[in-house]
């Protein structure tokens, strides 16, 4: 696994910060300050960021991480998207 921008590392979801993301395969997050909004995966990360912005307005963060794999992308989204559900549903538990 390479990680050029490693998922703990926010940017800001700005054209500039957009531009620096790398045109490789991986799984991108974007985030509304420090919760998560969107975790998915694509072929070039650059690209699926820019179609992002309209798709997530609200987004103001991301973080990226490339995979060398389609097979190793799918497996992160899927433990992603698990790990964003357990911390929505503790999160809201009274």
């Amino acid at each position: 696994m390479m990680n050029a921008m490693p998922l703990h590392e926010l940017h800001p979801f700005c054209d500039a910060e957009v531009a620096k993301a790398p045109v490789e395969r991986g799984v991108y997050v974007l985030y509304q300050i420090q919760i998560p909004l969107h975790a998915a995966g694509a072929e070039n990360l650059r690209e699926a960021l820019l179609l992002a912005r309209a798709t997530f307005p609200g987004a103001s963060h991301f973080a990226v991480e490339t995979h060398a794999t389609s097979a190793e992308v799918e497996v992160r989204v899927r433990d992603l998207r698990g790990q964003f559900r357990r911390v929505r549903s503790s999160a809201f538990v009274g």
